[in-house]
């Protein structure tokens, strides 16, 4: 018995340290005119990000980004923010266009992790 809690215990404690987590975002598959990029994520019970990545594009963003961060599994919010060239000819240096908020909540539980940008999935 006394070995059973033990081993509940520490796969408890387990849980709430950080792991290797991997965010995916499709952001040129989505958005191919996109010249920025940010996200940010924090636990859907905190008032502050964790942690976040912000990318600027001279070319045609990758089809996916991958972004590594060590966050315990759980529930988190991720904020993104990406901006879209207008495409009336402008330099992409300019940095104006059209830009796109999305809020996604995601389900981190060690490995990689999805992030939709499109309504409805990928």
């Amino acid at each position: 018995m006394l070995v059973g809690g033990a081993v509940w215990l520490g796969g408890h404690l387990m849980r709430g340290l950080p792991h290797d987590q991997v965010l995916v975002f499709p952001v040129g598959s989505v958005f191919p005119n996109a010249v920025r990029f940010s996200a940010s994520w924090k636990r859907v019970e905190d008032s502050e990000p964790s942690g976040g990545v912000t990318l600027t594009f001279d070319e045609a963003p990758p089809l996916q980004i991958r972004s590594h961060a060590s966050l315990p599994n759980g529930d988190y919010v991720v904020s993104l923010s990406v901006l879209e060239n207008s495409q009336n000819g402008e330099s992409p240096s300019t940095r104006e266009g059209v830009q796109t908020n999305i809020e996604r909540r995601v389900t981190l539980t060690g490995g990689e992790t999805k992030v939709a940008l499109a309504a409805g999935g990928f």
